[in-house]
């Protein structure tokens, strides 16, 4: 299969974002928090997040208050994983990011980090109204491009991402290395598994 249209998750699949999540996290919360216990959390949207941090309370505004936080200061930690950058520029075909982020910080995050360009969509699930693993965000990155759903693939790093391929009628590709246990992730039903970004080479161009 020869895809003409790649859709990317972006935390744990594109970017290694957990430092500052955590950072902000724990600054709303006031607690300290290890960037290893929040990765867990991450990728349900931010509700989710404040969940399994313990959070009570008005959950609405605690989330304004987490926004505003991360917001300030939403690249001092984050990343792209290893050849992230390098690989999307090879590969020929268009490509967006569907995220449970709003995505808003979402296209302010990868351009500061110099990859909003590489994509003809960045949505966030404030830009289509619904929460991954619904598939609408798919189908509206779809109709962007006139992408089928046969020849489109979506990469992501967690169950939630693996849900949403489903519920679209995708095929999957799940990364290894994001912040579910990779395990899991290898025993999980899907297309294609990867333990390298730059593995999508010959998956998605082959010949390439």
């Amino acid at each position: 299969m020869v895809y003409d249209f790649v859709i990317f998750d972006l935390d744990g699949t594109l970017i290694d974002s957990v430092g500052d999540i955590a950072d902000a996290l724990n600054r709303t919360l006031g607690t300290k928090f290890a960037d290893a216990e929040v990765a867990g959390w991450v990728g349900s949207g931010v509700q989710q997040l404040l969940r399994g941090a313990g959070a009570v309370g008005d959950l609405d505004e605690i989330a304004r208050s987490y926004r505003a936080a991360y917001a300030a200061s939403p690249v001092k930690h984050t990343r792209a994983y290893l050849r992230v950058k390098e690989t999307l520029r090879m590969l020929r075909c268009d490509k967006a990011v569907a995220t449970n982020k709003p995505g808003g910080l979402a296209r302010t995050i990868l351009d500061r980090l110099g990859l909003a360009s590489e994509f003809v969509a960045i949505l966030g699930e404030d830009d289509v109204g619904a929460r991954k693993p619904d598939p609408l965000i798919v189908d509206i990155a779809r109709g962007k491009v006139g992408a089928t759903r046969a020849r489109t693939l979506f990469v992501g790093d967690s169950l939630v991402d693996a849900a949403t391929a489903a519920a679209a009628g995708v095929d999957l590709c799940l990364v290894t290395y994001g912040y579910a246990d990779p395990d899991a992730i290898r025993a999980a039903p899907a297309r294609h598994h990867v333990d390298r970004f730059d593995a999508l080479l010959p998956i998605i161009a082959p010949g390439s």
